[in-house]
């Protein structure tokens, strides 16, 4: 034990500012009464390192205490030693004693087993971990398959209010009555796919303020289909973020201003739009695309403009809309990566979008920026348009964390919006022997 320089009373405040990925065991060493106060804060919000899952399932069988603080998780299926048998019971098994737990984030691991004999304890087809437990989540975010098991333990948790799935379908999934299976009605944030969308056909659709559409290897007709479909839950939509990768180079696939003309009307009310594709546009394509945006996303505020953004088409062979590649105006073929040609582009979606605040081009690779400047003193003057930096790292998934309202913020103050989400915690391990996680101190994992 060390004697705090600072009494108790006031350490208690403090620790609310701590992010827990800044947790230290030391600060359990003050008294026990403080170790307390440390613990509860801490646990409520838990992103295990990758491959530490079962230290700390561990950890959880040994302070059951600790399992009912937490109601943030994350971590993916992966461990420290090949795979046994039995491995997934004892997932399943430390799930059902986190009675309080409200966020879930499961993702796939980045290694795979050695041998390849046997998958990690988690993989897509284990979501039975999630059966009989006793938590009510707000937000889940998964990479299950899509498929009757999920379905039906969806049908569980109608409290949703946030669900993003990373898997892919495994045939055709059928909800049940719309009177008993209110699946994803009460979702604020998604992220789907069209085969999700599908299994809504002919009954209510949820009603998001923030989505994440992904479109991925699908043909031109089920794309459009999609795109109508969407229209369809639009109603209170006002972040839209829209991602495809099309089936392969030189096969057909529905064009971007398409897909935007599909739902726009149904729209009005977007404030951020973000368009990720593994295609590149042409002139007249840019140009389509600006219209629709000027006609129907009146009241937009910031525009991901971010083509050619998936590696499987960066090798030269991009396909495009038309043989010219991108472009707004006529250019020669050396300005194909001028950023003055893109600075055109975002210019004249200024113009065309009075309330356009922000224009973000992440077209294979760079990252620019050009932002509406304050208003002028003067009225009659037009306000200044500037280049400028990013606060945030932009991904697909800078989604979750917009203000759908004040879009701006997020990308200038890098503040993110609503409570801080669990997220995976990558580390990474070479062939030694496995050593206790360190930010979170290997008392912490497999002493306490």
């Amino acid at each position: 034990m060390f004697k705090p320089c600072l009494p108790i009373e006031l350490l208690r405040p403090i620790l609310q500012f701590i992010h827990p990925c800044n947790f230290n065991y030391s600060l359990c060493l003050v008294s026990r009464a403080f170790r307390a106060d440390v613990e509860y804060q801490f646990y409520k919000y838990i992103a295990v390192p990758e491959k530490r899952l079962l230290f700390f399932c561990r950890t959880m069988f040994a302070r059951p205490d600790l399992a009912r603080r937490v109601q943030r998780l994350a971590y993916t299926g992966a461990v420290h030693r090949e795979p046994e048998p039995g491995d997934t019971e004892v997932v399943a098994r430390m799930m059902k004693m986190l009675v309080n737990l409200k966020d879930l984030s499961i993702s796939s691991s980045i290694y795979i087993p050695e041998t390849g004999e046997r998958e990690w304890p988690v993989n897509r087809d284990d979501v039975r971990i999630l059966y009989d437990c006793p938590f009510r989540l707000e937000r889940l975010d998964c990479m299950f398959t899509w498929a009757e098991p999920l379905a039906r333990w969806l049908a569980t948790q109608p409290q949703l209010v946030a669900f993003e799935h990373d898997g892919y379908p495994r045939g055709r999934v059928r909800l049940g009555p719309p009177k008993a299976d209110r699946s994803l009605m009460c979702c604020e944030y998604l992220r789907i796919t069209p085969y999700i969308l599908e299994c809504f056909e002919g009954r209510e659709k949820p009603q998001p303020v923030a989505m994440r559409f992904d479109m991925r290897f699908i043909t031109a007709q089920q794309e459009f289909v999609a795109a109508r479909a969407l229209g369809s839950m639009c109603l209170n939509l006002k972040c839209l973020t829209l991602t495809r990768q099309t089936s392969s180079i030189g096969g057909e696939y529905l064009s971007t201003s398409r897909i935007l003309w599909a739902f726009a009307e149904k729209a009005p009310n977007l404030t951020c739009l973000a368009i990720y594709e593994n295609i590149d546009y042409s002139a007249g394509e840019n140009k389509r695309i600006l219209r629709i945006i000027k006609e129907h996303f009146t009241k937009l505020q910031v525009f991901v403009w971010a083509p050619l953004n998936y590696p499987v088409n960066q090798d030269g062979y991009a396909s495009s809309s038309s043989e010219s590649g991108f472009s707004i105006d006529s250019c020669t073929e050396e300005e194909e990566y001028s950023i003055d040609k893109t600075e055109r582009y975002a210019f004249a979606m200024f113009d065309a979008v009075p309330p356009l605040c922000m224009f973000i081009s992440y077209r294979k690779g760079p990252c620019y920026v050009w932002r509406r400047g304050p208003l002028p003193r003067d009225p009659g003057e037009p306000r200044p348009l500037k280049r400028t930096r990013l606060s945030i790292r932009l991904s697909e998934d800078t989604f979750r964390a917009v203000d759908p309202d004040h879009p701006l913020d997020l990308f200038v103050t890098n503040v993110p919006h609503g409570p801080p989400l669990a997220a995976p915690r990558i580390i990474t391990i070479y062939n030694a022997p496995i050593l206790p996680p360190v930010s979170r101190s290997s008392k912490s994992f497999q002493e306490l």
